[in-house]
């Protein structure tokens, strides 16, 4: 059975570590042992995609993916020309970097700074479609606000709203403009029956799986550190949602992943 983990923040500790590389082997030693083959590491800030792309660059047992991003809840450390710099690495590293992302709205925190968060994601959309690259979307209580311009820009390469929490109405509307759901963690909790709802409604074929670790603990792991093995118990949690078997599963969403990211 063949996992992968399309939204893992890799560059964080505790699940690497600068100084100590034993610290990602255990990590993706672990991973292995689930099954997961890929996992996509989507870069928040201008300062962690150096680290994003030498950690992708290590020849390592499970294929490592670069995307490369500017997180709106992390608006403080952005600057306009990391613009360029971001249009400059996409050209550098043509074949190497395959999603743009994470970047997207998010209308929860505290001073969301809309106008900000607007001007930089709609940026981010004109270079993925001049490189032809998805999108990794960040939506927090704002995918009405990313319909919306997904509809006016309509980026060919598509990609996919990650952590997914939205509407059956909502998803089948990305589906729609070429945009997958990412299910995780959130999924394993009962109480998030209308979430579910989604995951065992929708096509299989639109879904991809993921993480966020070391963020969006599973349930039976609050409040510690998630870690990418973990997508196994997503892909469990979302069979037995959907009454299928697990290899089911696993096979579809590894060839949706596939596709969307442009995956040998």
């Amino acid at each position: 059975m063949e996992l992968i983990d399309t939204h893992c923040h890799l560059d964080f500790e505790p699940l690497s570590d600068l100084s100590n590389m034993s610290t990602l082997d255990h990590t993706l030693g672990l991973a292995k042992a689930e099954g997961v083959s890929t996992i996509v590491l989507p870069a928040v800030t201008a300062s962690r995609w150096s680290r994003v792309l030498d950690l992708c660059s290590l020849n390592t047992e499970i294929q490592l993916i670069p995307a490369l991003g500017l997180h709106p809840c992390f608006l403080d450390d952005h600057a306009d020309q990391d613009l360029l710099h971001l249009e400059s690495l996409l050209t550098t590293y043509k074949y190497t970097v395959k999603a743009i992302g994470e970047t997207g709205l998010d209308l929860f925190i505290e001073n969301p700074r809309i106008n900000r968060q607007l001007e930089l994601l709609n940026k981010q959309i004109e270079l993925a479609i001049a490189f032809d690259l998805p999108l990794i979307l960040h939506g927090r209580r704002s995918v009405d606000q990313l319909l919306k311009l997904l509809r006016r820009a309509r980026p060919q390469a598509g990609g996919v709203v990650h952590a997914f929490s939205g509407s059956e109405q909502q998803a089948a509307q990305l589906w729609e403009l070429g945009f997958h759901i990412g299910l995780g963690g959130s999924i394993t909790y009962e109480r998030a029956q209308r979430l579910r709802r989604v995951a065992a409604s929708v096509p299989l074929e639109s879904i991809l799986l993921e993480t966020d670790a070391p963020d969006m603990p599973l349930c039976g792991f609050q409040g510690e550190p998630n870690w990418p093995h973990r997508v196994s118990v997503v892909a469990r949690t979302l069979a037995n949602i959907r009454g299928v078997d697990v290899e089911q599963i696993a096979a579809q969403t590894t060839a949706n992943a596939r596709r969307t990211f442009a995956l040998s």
